[in-house]
C-alpha cells in the first residue's frame, strides 16, 4: 500500500515538475537556438526504446540476486549477436559473408530483444511487474504530454 502511494506521489511530482520546467524559462532560453533543436532531433533518433526497458527495470526495487541475473541476461544477449566484422581477415574481405551476417543481425534483433525482455520479466515478482507497468505507462504519458506541446510557443503568462 505504501509503495503505491509513494509511487503515485513520485509520478505526479515528476509529471508536474517536468510540465512546469517545459513551459517555464527553459523554453525561452532554448526556443530560437537551432543547435538545440538539432541536438534534440539527433537525441530522439538514438536508442529508440532499446535501453529504456532495461533502465526502467533497473530502477525497480530489485534484490542483489535479481540485479546480477539481469546483468547476466543483458551480457549474454549482447554476446550472442552475429558480428558482420567477422567477414574481415588480415588480408581479405568476404562480401557475401558480410551481407549474410549483417542481414542475420538485423533480422534477429527484434526477436533477440523480445527474448531478453521475456527472460528479465520472468525474474520479477508480481509487485515488481505491476510497478514496471506503472513506470512504463508514466513514460508514455510523459511522451504524449511533451508531444502535445511540441515546439509551439505558448501564449500563457510568463
Amino acid at each position: 500500500m505504501n509503495k503505491k502511494i509513494i509511487l503515485s506521489l513520485t509520478a505526479a511530482a515528476l509529471l508536474t515538475s517536468s510540465l512546469l520546467a517545459y513551459n517555464g524559462q527553459g523554453q525561452m532560453q532554448q526556443g530560437n537556438n537551432p543547435g538545440y533543436k538539432q541536438g534534440k532531433m539527433m537525441q530522439g533518433q538514438k536508442g529508440r526504446g532499446g535501453p529504456m526497458f532495461i533502465k526502467t527495470v533497473m530502477r525497480l526495487d530489485l534484490s542483489d540476486a535479481q540485479r546480477t541475473q539481469v546483468r547476466a541476461i543483458i551480457k549474454k544477449n549482447m554476446a550472442d549477436k552475429p558480428n558482420p566484422n567477422d567477414a574481415f581477415t588480415d588480408t581479405s574481405f568476404d562480401k557475401k559473408a558480410f551481407i549474410a551476417l549483417a542481414n542475420e543481425r538485423r533480422d534477429g534483433r527484434v526477436e533477440a530483444r523480445a527474448d531478453m525482455i521475456e527472460e528479465i520479466y520472468t525474474l520479477l515478482e508480481p509487485s515488481q511487474k505491476k510497478d514496471l507497468k506503472t513506470m512504463l505507462d508514466m513514460k508514455d504519458i510523459m511522451k504524449k504530454n511533451k508531444g502535445m506541446h511540441g515546439n509551439k510557443k505558448c501564449d500563457a503568462k510568463r
